[in-house]
C-alpha cells in the first residue's frame, strides 16, 4: 500500500492543481467577456473610485466614456490607460467634459455621450461633491450647489440619456 499511495499522490497533486488552475483561466476569461465590448460611462472618471473603473473595465475590453471637470485630468487618465493596455483587446477610450453641478448643460452632455457609441449598457454616476465644516458656516447657496451636484445632476443625466435612448 505505501507503494501505491507514493505513485498515487503526486499525480492526485497534479490533477488537483490542473483543476485549479482552469477554473482560475475560465474565471478570467468570464470576467473579460462579462464587459468585453459593453459600452461604459463613468462619471468623474479622474477621482480615485473613478479612475480605478476606468482601468477595470478598460482592461476588459469595455468601450468607455470617461466624464470630468478639466480636461488635462482626463487626459492624463487617457494616457495612463492606453499606456498599459493591449490595443488588439481594449478600445480607445472617448473623453466628455461634464460638471453634474450645472444642471442647465447636462441634456447636452447626454447627446454628447450618446453620439460616441449611439448607446449606454453601464452608467456609473461617481461624481459628487463634498464639503467638510460646522453645518453652522455652511450657506444655503453652497447646500443647493451640493444638491445640484449629488442628486439632481446625476438624475438629470439619467434622464437625459434614457430620454435620447428611447424617444
Amino acid at each position: 500500500m505505501g507503494v501505491l499511495a507514493v505513485l498515487i499522490l503526486p499525480l492526485l497533486l497534479f490533477g488537483i492543481s490542473g483543476i485549479i488552475y482552469i477554473y482560475r483561466a475560465v474565471g478570467r476569461l468570464m470576467s473579460k467577456s462579462a464587459v468585453q465590448n459593453k459600452v461604459v460611462v463613468i462619471t468623474d472618471a479622474i477621482s480615485g473610485l473613478g479612475k480605478e473603473c476606468s482601468r477595470v473595465f478598460h482592461s476588459g475590453g469595455a468601450r468607455l466614456v470617461l466624464c470630468g471637470k478639466t480636461w488635462e485630468k482626463l487626459e492624463a487618465l487617457y494616457n495612463a490607460l492606453i499606456s498599459v493596455a493591449d490595443p488588439s483587446v481594449t478600445f480607445t477610450p472617448k473623453l466628455v467634459l461634464l460638471d453634474l453641478s450645472d444642471i442647465n448643460c447636462i441634456q447636452d452632455v447626454a447627446k454628447e455621450i450618446l453620439d460616441c457609441y449611439g448607446c449606454v449598457d453601464i452608467l456609473i454616476n461617481n461624481a459628487s461633491m463634498k464639503v467638510k465644516g460646522p453645518v453652522q458656516s455652511i450657506s444655503l447657496e453652497l447646500d443647493k450647489k451640493i444638491m445640484d451636484a449629488n442628486y439632481f445632476g446625476p438624475i438629470t443625466l439619467t434622464k437625459g440619456i434614457l430620454i435620447f435612448l428611447f424617444f
